[in-house]
């Protein structure tokens, strides 16, 4: 049997004050494999409300978070942060391990600090990616500057895992040749599971995300909205979202749409597994994306979805677990919203529920990261 590794995991995103659930779905791929190995996340952030650096120890289910508070300072942002990740590398050294292996979630910017320390304490790495820069609506997003520093850091690295295989094929095609191995998302099924739901009138169709219209389009689910409301009264659109989005309220009065929209605000994770216990279907009207959380948390819970057919998520989506759509295509997203609330019930949550368990469990993914740990020396 193999020793237990230690894994120090540096996340790009990672959950801080203004921004709770950053890099969620990274901690999720850290908690599925974190019963068998050594997990400290190690972050760092510029708090206006220290005077002095701070370190915070904060306690997941199966791993810490090395949580350091950094001061401003007249010094540049990016000297006080690499100051400060430096600093707590040496604190892990000293209060926790000695690290076989450094996982870095997200490419940039804290790429920049895995390559330094291999090259400086050889440290290897791995990268987990999870970033939609790659793909090609965001190809203005991909500077020659930015370019220039993901070939540097993933061309380092001894293992880059995608989430989705849609995700490597555009990751390939800038340049990136180091060994890929396609790792999904990651959902937590003891939470998110179906319910007996009693018989009811009113169909719920459930939207969660951070509602940036550049990427989920939200409005044009809106719009689809109001269009259905005009023919048929027999549902509610519940939205869960990261952020408020004040400039829709006057589209929600002007259409007389407040019972047909109701905004929940921003919830945890079991107050999010309700809703879609409580939903009959989900709806994801993206512009991109790459293997979105959001579906596979539905699917766990046994609910056909209404998506779009960009980045990974034909990977995962059939007619057996929903309806695929041409992103942008309001009429077909219409026509798709409006057969399904008539015919929901038609596909068998069973069976999407028991695709989820056996490819984006916690069990699944963690079996799948463990061995991947053991294969690095």
């Amino acid at each position: 049997m193999s020793l237990r590794k230690n894994v120090l995991h540096l996340l790009s995103w990672f959950p801080r004050p203004g921004f709770p659930t950053a890099g969620n779905f990274c901690l999720k791929h850290i908690q599925s494999v974190s019963n068998e190995i050594n997990s400290v996340v190690l972050s760092a952030y510029i708090d206006p409300e220290v005077k002095n650096r701070e370190v915070e120890i904060v306690n997941f289910k199966n791993f810490r978070q090395v949580l350091i508070h950094v001061p401003q300072s007249v010094l540049p942002a990016s000297i006080q942060l690499f100051r400060a990740y430096n600093f707590g590398l040496q604190y892990i050294k000293k209060n926790f391990f000695v690290p076989d292996l450094v996982h870095l979630h997200v490419t940039l910017p804290l790429g920049k600090l895995a390559l330094y320390w291999k090259k400086v304490y050889h440290l290897p790495y791995i990268i987990t990616e999870h970033w939609t820069i790659y793909q090609p609506q965001n190809k203005e997003l991909m500077t020659p500057k930015v370019l220039k520093e993901i070939l540097k850091i993933a061309n380092e690295a001894e293992l880059i895992l995608p989430v989705s295989y849609d995700l490597q094929v555009n990751m390939m095609r800038y340049g990136i040749i180091r060994p890929c191995r396609h790792l999904p998302n990651v959902v937590d099924t003891k939470l998110f599971h179906p319910i007996e739901k009693q018989p009811h009138e009113v169909k719920h169709i459930l939207h969660v995300s951070t509602l940036r219209d550049d990427a989920k389009n939200f409005s044009g689910i809106l719009r689809v909205v109001k269009e259905l409301s005009q023919q048929r009264q027999d549902f509610v659109l519940d939205v869960v979202h990261d952020f408020d989005r004040p400039d829709l309220e006057p589209f929600i009065a002007e259409n007389h749409l407040e019972k047909f929209v109701v905004f929940h605000g921003k919830k945890n994770d079991e107050e999010i597994a309700q809703f879609y216990q409580n939903a009959d279907f989900f709806v994801l009207f993206s512009n991109y994306e790459n293997l979105p959380c959001v579906i596979i948390e539905a699917f766990a819970c046994g609910l056909p979805v209404i998506t779009t057919n960009v980045g990974g998520i034909c990977e995962m989506v059939d007619e057996s677990r929903g309806i695929l759509l041409k992103a942008g295509d309001e009429v077909k997203l219409r026509q798709a919203v409006n057969q399904m609330l008539d015919h929901y019930q038609e596909f068998d949550s069973q069976k999407i529920r028991e695709y989820a368990e056996a490819h984006f469990s916690m069990k699944v993914i963690g079996e799948q990261l463990l061995r991947i740990y053991d294969r690095m020396n």
